[in-house]
């Protein structure tokens, strides 16, 4: 399931393609154009001017897409001083923090935006996330050698996330001769809805039972992001962004190694091939 999904939302990504609402650049000479009746020299807007290739006014809708990477870079998934375990050295259990627990996550994503400006628009995202769980030790046994330790392995990390954002645009830019480009920050507000993490226990070699450590359920999510925009095609807008992710605390089980469940909070860093097709 989790297989179909990414490849659903990373097809649609690649087919949203999108000059769209920017639609900056002339691909017949390309030099940039005055966006939405903004010139290129003074950078004002003039609503009732020609805008796009064509002599279209300015689109207020676009279809977007994303694609990408989501490398964890901070988080605590499990503090084992909380965890009293006889017959390990220390008498306690290590921690795991979420960038050791898993590994970079593949995340994708399928939304719209509406332009309140040439310069400006609103964001709405429906978004996937999932990353493969590893195993971590957490201990090892007095007097044992080789496999005389115990590790902890957890559950995928799966979640879906819903953002409201809003986007702003800088001025056009061109590279050398002839590329284009428009830089943009966006900050986004939303909720995720994470699923249950276990966590498998494997002693001295040997896996054991699994135990619930966070229950399912919504936490908030916020990023801060910056990125640029090329256009590829008459309605077609590709680019490229990272920032930085925060995904809340999660809900503590009530499983064997709960109490070790620290908050499971997750900063992250995207970085997401985007499309943008404009109506």
């Amino acid at each position: 399931m989790r297989t179909i999904t990414i490849l659903a939302i990373g097809v649609s990504s690649m087919a949203l393609s999108g000059c769209s609402v920017l639609n900056i650049f002339g691909h017949n000479n390309n030099k940039i154009q005055a966006p939405y009746g903004q010139s290129t020299s003074a950078g004002v807007y003039n609503p009732g001017a020609a805008c796009c290739a064509g002599g279209g006014q300015l689109s207020k809708w676009n279809l977007e897409g994303g694609f990408g990477i989501d490398g964890e870079v901070g988080g605590d998934l499990f503090d084992g001083s909380a965890v009293a375990l006889p017959g390990l050295i220390g008498g306690a259990a290590t921690g795991i923090d979420i960038e050791d627990a898993y590994d970079a996550a593949i995340h994708g994503s399928i939304g719209t935006s509406y332009a309140l400006s040439p310069n400006r628009k609103l964001t709405g995202t429906l978004g996937y996330t999932s990353a493969n769980g590893n195993r971590n030790t957490i201990g090892n046994f007095t007097g044992a050698s080789g496999g005389g330790n115990l590790q902890l392995t957890p559950s995928d990390y799966e979640s879906i996330t819903l953002e409201a954002g809003l986007r702003q645009y800088f001025q056009p830019r061109v590279l050398g001769q002839s590329f284009g480009y428009r830089p943009y920050v966006e900050g986004r507000l939303g909720a995720s809805r994470v699923d249950d993490i276990d966590v498998t226990v494997t002693s001295q070699g040997v896996p054991g039972a699994t135990t619930r450590l966070y229950e399912s359920g919504w936490v908030p999510t916020g990023a801060g992001l910056i990125g640029v925009e090329t256009p590829l095609f008459n309605r077609t807008t590709v680019g490229i962004e990272t920032g930085l992710r925060y995904a809340g605390e999660l809900n503590r089980a009530d499983g064997a190694f709960a109490a070790g469940a620290d908050d499971g909070s997750r900063w992250s860093i995207p970085v997401t091939l985007r499309g943008r097709y404009r109506f």
